[in-house]
Protein backbone atom coordinates (compact mmCIF):
# COMPACT_ATOMS: atom_id res chain seq x y z
CA UNK A 1 0.00 0.00 0.00
CA UNK A 2 1.54 3.68 -0.72
CA UNK A 3 1.59 6.14 1.75
CA UNK A 4 -1.40 9.07 1.75
CA UNK A 5 -0.47 12.21 1.21
CA UNK A 6 -2.22 15.16 2.82
CA UNK A 7 -2.30 18.64 2.82
CA UNK A 8 -2.25 20.44 6.48
CA UNK A 9 -1.24 24.05 7.28
CA UNK A 10 2.32 23.00 7.57
CA UNK A 11 2.41 21.87 3.90
CA UNK A 12 1.88 18.42 2.58
CA UNK A 13 2.16 15.85 5.63
CA UNK A 14 2.97 11.91 4.64
CA UNK A 15 0.53 9.81 6.50
CA UNK A 16 1.28 6.46 6.70
CA UNK A 17 -1.45 4.01 8.49
CA UNK A 18 0.26 2.17 11.54
CA UNK A 19 -0.81 -1.26 10.36
CA UNK A 20 0.66 -1.02 6.75
CA UNK A 21 3.82 0.16 8.40
CA UNK A 22 6.79 -2.64 8.15
CA UNK A 23 10.21 -1.27 10.03
CA UNK A 24 12.73 -3.54 9.52
CA UNK A 25 14.52 -5.52 12.48
CA UNK A 26 17.81 -3.36 13.35
CA UNK A 27 21.07 -3.92 15.37
CA UNK A 28 20.14 -0.57 16.83
CA UNK A 29 22.81 1.59 15.07
CA UNK A 30 20.27 3.20 12.33
CA UNK A 31 16.10 2.65 13.30
CA UNK A 32 13.54 3.58 11.41
CA UNK A 33 11.14 5.84 14.22
CA UNK A 34 7.91 7.35 14.52
CA UNK A 35 8.66 10.85 15.87
CA UNK A 36 6.01 12.80 17.80
CA UNK A 37 5.86 16.03 14.79
CA UNK A 38 3.72 18.91 15.55
CA UNK A 39 2.90 19.53 11.80
CA UNK A 40 1.86 23.40 12.53
CA UNK A 41 5.60 24.10 13.60
CA UNK A 42 6.74 22.71 9.89
CA UNK A 43 7.53 25.23 6.75
CA UNK A 44 4.41 25.45 4.05
CA UNK A 45 7.45 25.80 1.41
CA UNK A 46 10.81 25.66 0.86
CA UNK A 47 11.22 26.08 -2.33
CA UNK A 48 9.73 28.59 -4.81
CA UNK A 49 5.57 28.16 -4.25
CA UNK A 50 5.97 23.89 -3.85
CA UNK A 51 4.00 22.59 -1.02
CA UNK A 52 6.39 20.91 1.27
CA UNK A 53 6.02 17.22 1.60
CA UNK A 54 7.29 15.38 4.86
CA UNK A 55 6.39 12.55 6.88
CA UNK A 56 6.94 12.23 10.79
CA UNK A 57 8.78 8.64 10.29
CA UNK A 58 12.03 9.34 10.69
CA UNK A 59 15.61 7.93 10.89
CA UNK A 60 18.12 7.88 13.78
CA UNK A 61 21.77 7.04 13.65
CA UNK A 62 23.13 5.76 16.79
CA UNK A 63 26.38 7.54 18.63
CA UNK A 64 29.10 4.96 17.17
CA UNK A 65 27.73 5.88 13.80
CA UNK A 66 27.95 9.39 14.57
CA UNK A 67 31.35 9.74 16.23
CA UNK A 68 32.53 7.59 13.58
CA UNK A 69 31.63 10.65 11.07
CA UNK A 70 32.86 12.68 12.94
CA UNK A 71 36.20 11.01 12.51
CA UNK A 72 35.61 10.48 9.06
CA UNK A 73 35.38 14.11 8.68
CA UNK A 74 38.25 15.54 10.46
CA UNK A 75 40.26 13.06 8.26
CA UNK A 76 38.41 13.99 5.46
CA UNK A 77 39.71 17.57 6.07
CA UNK A 78 42.69 16.85 6.91
CA UNK A 79 43.27 14.79 3.63
CA UNK A 80 42.17 17.68 1.64
CA UNK A 81 44.12 20.64 3.50
CA UNK A 82 41.53 22.54 4.51
CA UNK A 83 42.48 26.13 6.08
CA UNK A 84 38.43 27.13 7.25
CA UNK A 85 36.20 24.50 8.35
CA UNK A 86 34.06 23.72 5.64
CA UNK A 87 30.26 23.14 5.30
CA UNK A 88 29.43 20.14 3.95
CA UNK A 89 26.20 17.92 2.41
CA UNK A 90 26.97 14.90 2.24
CA UNK A 91 24.26 12.26 0.73
CA UNK A 92 24.24 8.74 2.18
CA UNK A 93 22.39 5.42 1.70
CA UNK A 94 22.29 3.16 5.12
CA UNK A 95 21.75 -0.66 5.82
CA UNK A 96 19.08 -0.71 8.84
CA UNK A 97 20.48 -4.54 8.93
CA UNK A 98 24.18 -4.43 9.14
CA UNK A 99 24.21 -0.66 10.65
CA UNK A 100 26.48 0.98 7.45
CA UNK A 101 25.96 3.97 6.55
CA UNK A 102 27.55 4.42 3.12
CA UNK A 103 28.70 7.86 2.01
CA UNK A 104 27.94 8.43 -1.49
CA UNK A 105 28.71 12.23 -2.41
CA UNK A 106 29.90 15.20 -0.25
CA UNK A 107 29.07 18.00 -1.66
CA UNK A 108 30.81 21.60 -0.93
CA UNK A 109 29.93 24.50 -2.40
CA UNK A 110 26.20 25.17 -2.71
CA UNK A 111 25.23 23.36 0.90
CA UNK A 112 21.57 24.41 1.43
CA UNK A 113 18.99 22.30 3.37
CA UNK A 114 20.42 24.21 6.85
CA UNK A 115 16.57 25.70 7.25
CA UNK A 116 14.98 22.39 6.32
CA UNK A 117 16.55 20.36 8.63
CA UNK A 118 16.76 22.60 11.63
CA UNK A 119 13.12 23.07 11.30
CA UNK A 120 12.06 19.31 10.82
CA UNK A 121 14.39 18.56 14.27
CA UNK A 122 12.32 21.54 16.20
CA UNK A 123 9.04 20.06 15.00
CA UNK A 124 10.39 16.70 15.61
CA UNK A 125 11.62 17.30 19.19
CA UNK A 126 15.31 16.51 17.77
CA UNK A 127 17.71 18.20 20.47
CA UNK A 128 20.43 20.15 18.02
CA UNK A 129 23.66 21.09 19.62
CA UNK A 130 23.79 24.95 19.00
CA UNK A 131 26.71 25.25 20.05
CA UNK A 132 27.98 24.08 16.85
CA UNK A 133 26.20 25.94 14.58
CA UNK A 134 28.16 28.43 13.24
CA UNK A 135 27.01 31.08 10.50
CA UNK A 136 27.60 34.16 9.28
CA UNK A 137 25.56 37.17 10.18
CA UNK A 138 24.74 37.88 6.11
CA UNK A 139 23.05 35.54 4.22
CA UNK A 140 22.69 35.80 -0.09
CA UNK A 141 21.65 33.51 -2.63
CA UNK A 142 21.81 33.53 -6.24
CA UNK A 143 18.64 32.08 -7.10
CA UNK A 144 14.93 33.59 -5.82
CA UNK A 145 13.79 29.77 -6.10
CA UNK A 146 15.88 29.15 -2.61
CA UNK A 147 14.47 31.99 -1.00
CA UNK A 148 12.05 30.51 1.36
CA UNK A 149 14.49 27.67 2.52
CA UNK A 150 17.25 30.20 3.69
CA UNK A 151 14.64 32.56 5.43
CA UNK A 152 13.89 29.54 7.25
CA UNK A 153 17.01 29.21 8.29
CA UNK A 154 17.58 32.77 8.89
CA UNK A 155 14.20 31.77 11.37
CA UNK A 156 15.51 28.96 13.05
CA UNK A 157 18.78 30.10 14.09
CA UNK A 158 16.97 33.28 15.75
CA UNK A 159 14.42 30.90 16.98
CA UNK A 160 17.57 29.00 19.50
CA UNK A 161 18.59 32.51 19.60
CA UNK A 162 21.40 32.95 17.38
CA UNK A 163 22.11 36.71 16.09
CA UNK A 164 19.29 36.61 13.04
CA UNK A 165 20.98 37.06 9.61
CA UNK A 166 20.55 39.27 7.26
CA UNK A 167 19.83 38.07 3.68
CA UNK A 168 20.79 40.67 1.25
CA UNK A 169 20.61 41.05 -2.36
CA UNK A 170 23.29 39.11 -4.85
CA UNK A 171 24.44 41.48 -7.55
CA UNK A 172 28.23 42.11 -6.95
CA UNK A 173 30.18 39.35 -4.44
CA UNK A 174 32.81 42.28 -4.22
CA UNK A 175 30.57 44.97 -2.60
CA UNK A 176 29.89 42.72 0.52
CA UNK A 177 32.60 44.19 3.41
CA UNK A 178 31.53 41.29 5.95
CA UNK A 179 31.56 37.64 5.80
CA UNK A 180 28.13 36.08 4.11
CA UNK A 181 26.95 32.93 3.41
CA UNK A 182 25.86 31.61 0.13
CA UNK A 183 22.90 29.96 -0.56
CA UNK A 184 24.27 28.89 -4.13
CA UNK A 185 27.48 27.56 -6.02
CA UNK A 186 29.81 29.99 -5.29
CA UNK A 187 31.84 30.39 -8.27
CA UNK A 188 34.15 33.32 -6.72
CA UNK A 189 36.03 31.75 -4.13
CA UNK A 190 36.33 35.60 -2.40
CA UNK A 191 37.61 36.08 1.03
CA UNK A 192 33.91 37.05 2.47
CA UNK A 193 31.99 33.93 0.67
CA UNK A 194 30.73 31.12 2.63
CA UNK A 195 31.27 27.90 2.21
CA UNK A 196 35.01 29.02 1.28
CA UNK A 197 37.27 26.74 -1.37
CA UNK A 198 34.16 25.53 -1.82
CA UNK A 199 34.14 24.82 -5.68
CA UNK A 200 37.82 22.92 -4.81
CA UNK A 201 36.23 20.31 -1.85
CA UNK A 202 33.09 20.40 -4.04
CA UNK A 203 35.10 17.81 -6.62
CA UNK A 204 33.82 14.13 -6.87
CA UNK A 205 37.58 13.00 -7.52
CA UNK A 206 38.35 13.68 -3.81
CA UNK A 207 35.99 11.14 -2.50
CA UNK A 208 37.34 8.34 -4.52
CA UNK A 209 40.81 9.46 -3.60
CA UNK A 210 40.32 9.02 0.78
CA UNK A 211 38.26 6.22 -0.71
CA UNK A 212 41.59 4.48 -0.79
CA UNK A 213 42.82 5.15 2.82
CA UNK A 214 39.39 5.34 4.56
CA UNK A 215 38.95 1.92 6.69
CA UNK A 216 35.65 2.62 8.96
CA UNK A 217 33.78 0.24 10.54
CA UNK A 218 30.28 1.95 9.89
CA UNK A 219 30.96 4.37 8.23
CA UNK A 220 32.02 3.45 4.54
CA UNK A 221 32.51 4.43 1.15
CA UNK A 222 31.55 2.84 -1.86
CA UNK A 223 34.43 1.39 -4.29
CA UNK A 224 35.49 3.93 -6.65
CA UNK A 225 37.06 3.17 -10.23
CA UNK A 226 39.20 6.16 -11.56
CA UNK A 227 41.30 5.81 -14.50
CA UNK A 228 44.50 6.05 -12.68
CA UNK A 229 43.63 2.92 -11.35
CA UNK A 230 41.35 1.22 -13.02
CA UNK A 231 40.46 0.91 -16.96
CA UNK A 232 37.38 1.98 -18.52
CA UNK A 233 36.84 -1.36 -19.68
CA UNK A 234 37.12 -2.73 -16.20
CA UNK A 235 34.53 -0.76 -14.83
CA UNK A 236 31.66 -2.86 -13.73
CA UNK A 237 28.50 -2.80 -16.12
CA UNK A 238 26.31 -1.62 -13.04
CA UNK A 239 28.01 1.10 -11.41
CA UNK A 240 27.42 4.92 -10.92
CA UNK A 241 28.90 7.25 -13.37
CA UNK A 242 29.69 10.48 -11.69
CA UNK A 243 31.43 14.00 -12.96
CA UNK A 244 33.57 15.12 -10.33
CA UNK A 245 32.72 18.62 -10.92
CA UNK A 246 29.07 18.68 -11.27
CA UNK A 247 28.77 22.29 -12.57
CA UNK A 248 31.36 21.10 -15.70
CA UNK A 249 30.60 21.73 -19.58
CA UNK A 250 31.48 18.10 -20.08
CA UNK A 251 28.75 17.37 -17.27
CA UNK A 252 25.96 19.75 -18.94
CA UNK A 253 26.48 18.15 -22.44
CA UNK A 254 26.02 14.84 -20.71
CA UNK A 255 22.51 15.79 -19.47
CA UNK A 256 22.90 14.87 -15.88
CA UNK A 257 26.13 14.64 -13.50
CA UNK A 258 24.80 11.06 -12.23
CA UNK A 259 24.65 8.22 -14.66
CA UNK A 260 23.56 4.59 -13.74
CA UNK A 261 25.43 1.95 -15.25
CA UNK A 262 27.56 2.02 -17.87
CA UNK A 263 26.23 2.68 -21.48
CA UNK A 264 26.39 -0.45 -23.82
CA UNK A 265 28.83 0.11 -26.59
CA UNK A 266 31.22 2.89 -27.04
CA UNK A 267 30.16 5.76 -25.34
CA UNK A 268 33.36 7.82 -27.08
CA UNK A 269 32.43 10.84 -25.00
CA UNK A 270 31.99 9.61 -21.11
CA UNK A 271 35.29 7.34 -21.85
CA UNK A 272 37.25 10.56 -23.04
CA UNK A 273 35.66 12.33 -19.58
CA UNK A 274 36.92 8.95 -17.70
CA UNK A 275 40.29 8.64 -19.18
CA UNK A 276 40.70 12.34 -18.42
CA UNK A 277 39.50 12.25 -14.76
CA UNK A 278 36.71 14.10 -15.62
CA UNK A 279 34.70 11.43 -14.76
CA UNK A 280 34.50 8.41 -11.93
CA UNK A 281 32.67 5.22 -11.56
CA UNK A 282 31.08 4.14 -8.08
CA UNK A 283 29.77 0.68 -6.95
CA UNK A 284 26.21 1.03 -6.67
CA UNK A 285 24.74 0.63 -3.42
CA UNK A 286 21.03 -0.20 -2.91
CA UNK A 287 19.10 2.10 -1.16
CA UNK A 288 17.43 0.73 1.84
CA UNK A 289 13.07 0.86 1.56
CA UNK A 290 10.39 2.28 3.86
CA UNK A 291 7.06 1.49 2.96
CA UNK A 292 8.64 1.05 -1.19
CA UNK A 293 10.26 4.10 -1.30
CA UNK A 294 14.19 4.50 -1.73
CA UNK A 295 15.69 6.25 1.70
CA UNK A 296 18.44 8.66 1.12
CA UNK A 297 20.01 11.01 4.06
CA UNK A 298 21.24 14.08 4.10
CA UNK A 299 23.44 14.97 6.65
CA UNK A 300 24.91 18.90 7.58
CA UNK A 301 28.09 19.82 8.80
CA UNK A 302 30.54 22.37 9.73
CA UNK A 303 34.05 21.20 10.43
CA UNK A 304 34.62 17.75 11.36
CA UNK A 305 30.99 18.02 13.07
CA UNK A 306 27.74 15.93 11.88
CA UNK A 307 25.26 18.97 13.34
CA UNK A 308 21.93 17.95 11.69
CA UNK A 309 19.79 16.23 8.27
CA UNK A 310 16.81 15.01 7.08
CA UNK A 311 15.64 12.02 5.42
CA UNK A 312 14.79 11.72 1.77
CA UNK A 313 11.90 9.30 0.95
CA UNK A 314 11.37 9.08 -3.18
CA UNK A 315 10.10 6.13 -5.47
CA UNK A 316 13.29 7.61 -7.98
CA UNK A 317 16.47 6.14 -7.79
CA UNK A 318 18.28 9.35 -8.14
CA UNK A 319 16.90 10.96 -4.95
CA UNK A 320 16.59 15.27 -5.18
CA UNK A 321 15.12 17.65 -2.50
CA UNK A 322 11.82 17.30 -4.93
CA UNK A 323 11.23 14.55 -2.23
CA UNK A 324 9.36 13.55 0.58
CA UNK A 325 11.23 14.89 3.69
CA UNK A 326 11.54 13.02 7.29
CA UNK A 327 13.28 14.17 10.78
CA UNK A 328 16.92 12.62 11.16
CA UNK A 329 18.08 11.98 14.97
CA UNK A 330 22.35 12.14 15.22
CA UNK A 331 23.34 10.25 18.19
CA UNK A 332 25.28 12.76 21.14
Amino acid sequence: MQPLLHFSEGGVILHVPKHVLYIKKSNNMIEFKEFPTKKELIAPVIYRETPHQTTNNGVVLSNEITNELSNFLALFNKFLKVQHDPYFRIDAYFDINTGMLYILEINASFVDGWGTALNLARASEIQVDQDKIKFPCQFATTNDDYLPELELLQEELEFVGHEKPEIMGWNNFTKYNQDTYLYGRNLFDQGLIFPKDGIRLDNKLHLGLFSTVWDGRLVKIPTHYMSTCTAWEDIPKTTVLKFCDKGSTESTHAGSSVIFGKPEGKARFLKRCYNDVLLLAQDHINAEKFNDNNCQLVILSIGANPITGYVQYSSKMLINDNSTHGPLQLGN
